[in-house]
């Protein structure tokens, strides 16, 4: 049977424990929040590359035609 200071031990010990799970699940659930986050915020990214991308493609076509239509055409 143990004695009455191993039983404080072992019972001092299980709030250390469940501090450190309550740490460690917290810090967990912060990085995933994080990395979805990240996630979010590269779709939003692409979509706005693709919104670009296609802007200059209708940009580029009227500019042309403005071009065409003055007679004068000049490119770099």
């Amino acid at each position: 049977m143990p004695t009455n200071e191993a039983l404080q031990v072992f019972y001092g010990t299980i709030p250390l424990m469940l501090l450190v799970l309550g740490a460690w699940l917290r810090e967990s659930m912060l990085l995933k929040d994080i990395l979805q986050r990240l996630g979010n915020l590269e779709l939003s990214f692409d979509r706005f590359k693709d919104e670009v991308r296609r802007d200059l493609g209708q940009i580029k076509e009227r500019l042309a035609v403005l071009e065409t239509r003055a007679g004068v055409i000049y490119h770099n």
